[in-house]
């Protein structure tokens, strides 16, 4: 299928995307993690020839400003795109805030995402909690979010 389309972690935040035959990577993403109110804007790159043997290269970027929030922070995912099997884009993102100079050292958070084609329902949410103890997902305004 490819990695356009609809896109959902985890928690239920959604991205949709559009690969170009260049690489380059457009969609938006709606987080349901923290206080990301409305959809934003994401861009990136993906190695649209990779060896169909291995994962597909690709990374993206959040800026959280929409016109109707600016948490004053960006995040960055960067990961693989498998189709042996369900299709899936496995990720760690980095969500860096605005921070003084003195707390540059705690103005970054680090986590995973697995996104799939399909929204997880509450139970699978739930199951996802009991396992882990907890899921993360970057939180715009600079904390990570447990959920």
């Amino acid at each position: 299928m490819g990695i356009s389309g609809d896109w959902y972690n985890e928690i239920g935040s959604h991205m949709r995307v559009t690969l170009d035959p260049g690489g380059c990577v457009t969609g938006t993403y709606v987080s349901a993690a923290g206080h990301a109110v409305g959809t934003y804007p994401l861009v990136g790159r993906c190695e649209a020839a990779a060896d169909p043997e291995h994962g597909t290269p690709l990374g993206w970027t959040v800026v959280w400003r929409n016109g109707r929030t600016d948490a004053g922070s960006v995040t960055s995912w960067s990961g693989q795109y498998y189709d042996d099997g369900p299709e899936r884009i496995c990720a760690t993102w980095l969500l860096t805030a605005s921070a003084t100079a003195a707390n540059t050292w705690e103005a970054t958070a680090v986590g995973q995402d697995v996104f799939t084609r399909e929204p997880p329902s509450p139970e699978q949410t739930g199951q996802r909690l009991r396992h882990t103890g907890t899921v993360s997902e970057p939180d715009p305004v600079g904390e990570v979010t447990p959920v």
